[in-house]
């Protein structure tokens, strides 16, 4: 067993030496990406499509669960990005030069996928965008429910602390709806209809073009709801009794009279880099509308997705004690697919953390499949197969052979 070990430790110190690493010969085990995957998937006993290991997981089993509130103070720090074909952070409205080739070493089961990468390399604020099919319209399941909520507090030209969602009989705080959608925990209401009800404050048509003007991408559907009814069917935002928005007559409309959420990964993607990089973002770059106090409670709750991948993956990589000021913001989106006869799964993330010194930053969208004939064991495959993937990609982040 010592030779193993030794040999392991042997091998580490050849494969850091080459890329400047001098620690964690677990990083290199991580190299193995089938026996990673593996890893996860025994984890899935006694799991089913009802209830995953690691997509179910939860904010309360979350190693970072008391790093939440801290999640806006280490956004602030500068993400260092020294990394050939960078190019200035995009405009508002701009679509950037996406690499389709730059995550051909991801998994075949990851249908559709977008990366960014951004910081500062002694100058301007910087991006590279890699993608798989990135540009392709696609069911993205509930990980959409992260634009609607952007676009309302966009809409409020106050902080958003001090206000509430009123109507049918119902005062709910706005904060803790958002957490709702993000958490799954049922405090106020269901996560689909507390999404449905966001959507409520804009008609289908122009939160759509809401959505287009800010990726610079015109070929997105986003008019669709999400199954259950608005939790307040006409519903405001008030502050002190004074109605500050209010809802569209067209949030009465049924479900099927609504469209499609067809969106693409890079969309995702572009919406996750715009949070997570707010503070460094130039103003041409900016969501229009937002201010820094009001991105902060949103960075919170952003902070407790119930799924946890980049969780896993930074233990798997055998780095959790050695990060400092960890970010890890998400939207999982999961269901089957009737009409493709397969599970899917989405999961779209912004990440930071401090790592030797260095302040790495990613942000990203996966979407991928699995068809078996089989729910449950599509689902458990889909869901090892998912941190397997986001376990390969931060290692490539830490050990800088990314992009």
């Amino acid at each position: 067993m010592e030779d193993i070990k030794d040999q392991i430790l042997n091998m580490a110190a050849d494969f850091f030496g080459t890329f400047g690493q001098k620690e964690a010969f677990t990083l290199l085990l991580a190299v193995d990406r089938e026996k990673v995957y593996n890893d996860f998937l025994k984890a899935e006993a006694g799991f089913n499509g009802y209830k995953l290991a690691i997509l179910d997981k939860g904010i309360k089993n979350s190693p970072y669960q008391n790093q939440v509130e801290n999640y806006p103070e280490y956004l602030t720090m500068l993400p260092s990005l020294a990394i050939y074909g960078a190019k200035n952070f995009p405009n508002i409205g701009e679509l950037p030069n996406i690499d389709e080739q730059g995550l051909n070493f991801i998994h075949s089961d990851i249908k559709e996928a977008c990366i960014c990468l951004a910081g500062n390399a002694d100058g301007p604020f910087k991006s590279r965008w890699l993608g798989r099919n990135s540009l392709d319209k696609c069911q993205c399941w509930s990980s959409t429910k992260i634009i609607a909520i952007l676009n309302v507090i966009c809409s409020l030209n106050t902080d958003i602390n001090t206000c509430q969602i009123r109507g049918n009989g119902k005062n709910i705080n706005f904060n803790e709806a958002v957490e709702d959608v993000v958490s799954y925990e049922k405090k106020i209401g269901s996560s689909n209809a507390l999404s449905a009800m966001f959507k409520c404050f804009q008609t289908y048509i122009d939160l759509e073009s809401w959505l287009k003007e800010m990726t610079g991408n015109n070929h997105t559907e986003f008019q669709g709801v999400y199954g259950e009814d608005p939790f307040i069917l006409s519903p405001e935002i008030v502050q002190d009794n004074q109605v500050l928005l209010s809802a569209t007559s067209e949030s009465k409309k049924r479900e099927d009279q609504t469209g499609e959420n067809t969106v693409t990964t890079y969309d995702l993607t572009r919406i996750m880099s715009m949070v997570g990089w707010y503070y460094h973002l130039p103003e041409r770059a900016k969501l229009p509308g937002m201010s820094w106090e009001n991105l902060q409670p949103l960075i919170r709750n952003y902070g407790k997705d119930t799924s946890r991948y980049v969780d896993v993956a930074l233990e798997k990589l055998g780095i959790q004690n050695s990060i400092k000021s960890p970010v890890i913001l998400s939207k999982l989106g999961f269901g089957y697919s009737s009409s493709r006869k397969r599970t899917e799964l989405i999961y779209t993330c912004f990440a930071q953390f401090e790592y030797q010194e260095k302040v790495k930053s990613i942000a990203m969208t996966l979407r991928g499949a699995r068809a078996l004939g089989d729910f449950d064991r599509e689902a458990v495959e889909i869901d090892a197969r998912m941190a397997a993937e986001v376990t390969e990609i931060i290692r490539l982040l830490v050990t800088d052979e990314l992009g």
